[in-house]
């Protein structure tokens, strides 16, 4: 998945390399803590730690954003002891992100696992995990460690201290689930979101952020597209739809009244694909195209995007 983001975080490793900082490759660390710590149905919070030590090192006060592997791994730390995980930050702070628990390398428990943290469309999720189980079955694996699994699943679904950084993270005075945020939305955003298009995570109060998830090929079928689509067919459609997000976004913030507002991040998990299905080109080589479509959703957009990914 291409992420695109200002203010980018360099992690720098003890013997000196720098690296960007990986937010998927954090909370996969993190659910293994979970799991490993007998809280699997805590897991989901990972990515909103995940997030929220993001957001924490991106506004850090230092000229430059660049922070040693201590620094990072104590803002970690530091934020699950804040928000009543001091067992999961134990594990972590040990290194004891692999879990000693292991999931049997079949369809109905990889599913069972990988469902909660994949963001790939329904119709994808399924070549995935078969993927998934067929490369499990190749390297003999029986079973081993949700770590394991959960990085060949965002492998398959992109091809088919010191002293802790401190920050100001945006918390609301409430929170609101899925269902909640449908209720509240303007006609057409809440259409989109029942018709499968539009997905928008709960806001919870560890990282308050408005997340959507727009689903292309599913936007191709609402609209009734057919292949090939041309740029001067889609991209209307996109604006429009934008607004839509726009329309949402409001909604959601004047719901939650927070004193300022709230990040936005946007995820396109399935672009490429609808480039390949739907726009006659190929995954490779597909960037400039899928920056351009992506660029007519943003448009509609009335405030600055946190972060965008395109998948």
């Amino acid at each position: 998945m291409t992420e695109t983001a200002h203010n980018a975080v360099l992690i720098q490793e003890f013997d000196g390399v720098r690296s960007f900082f990986d937010v998927a490759a954090l909370q996969t660390r993190l659910i293994g803590c979970f799991i490993a710590a007998g809280r699997p149905d805590s897991s989901y919070m990972a990515e909103d730690i995940a997030l929220a030590v993001e957001y924490t090192l991106r506004h850090a006060p230092r000229p430059e954003p660049v922070f040693g592997r201590g620094e990072l791994d104590a803002a970690v730390i530091r934020t699950l002891e804040d928000t009543g995980f001091p067992d999961i930050a134990r594990l972590f702070r040990q290194g004891g992100s692999e879990s000693v628990i292991e999931v049997a390398a079949t369809k109905p428990e990889l599913a069972q696992l990988l469902r909660k943290y994949l963001a790939c469309p329904e119709d994808r999720f399924e070549a995935v995990i078969d993927a998934v189980v067929a490369a499990a079955g190749k390297l003999d694996i029986a079973s081993a460690s949700p770590h394991l699994y959960l990085e060949l699943a965002r492998h398959f679904g992109r091809r088919a201290l010191e002293t802790a950084p401190q920050a100001c993270l945006p918390t609301p005075g409430v929170t609101l689930t899925q269902a909640e945020i449908i209720n509240l939305l303007p006609e057409k955003a809440a259409t989109l979101c029942r018709a499968g298009v539009l997905r928008i995570n709960g806001i919870t109060p560890l990282f308050a952020r408005i997340h959507f998830f727009f689903m292309m090929n599913r936007f191709a079928k609402v609209f009734q597209l057919r292949a090939p689509v041309t740029e001067l067919e889609i991209e209307p459609l996109l604006y429009v739809a934008g607004a839509e997000l726009e329309a949402a976004r409001s909604a959601i913030e004047k719901r939650i009244a927070a004193p300022q507002p709230l990040p936005v991040i946007l995820a396109l998990p399935d672009m490429f694909d609808f480039i390949t299905e739907y726009a006659g080109g190929t995954a490779n080589g597909a960037d400039k195209l899928a920056a351009e479509l992506a660029e007519a959703l943003v448009s509609g957009l009335n405030c600055e995007l946190y972060k965008l990914a395109i998948g």
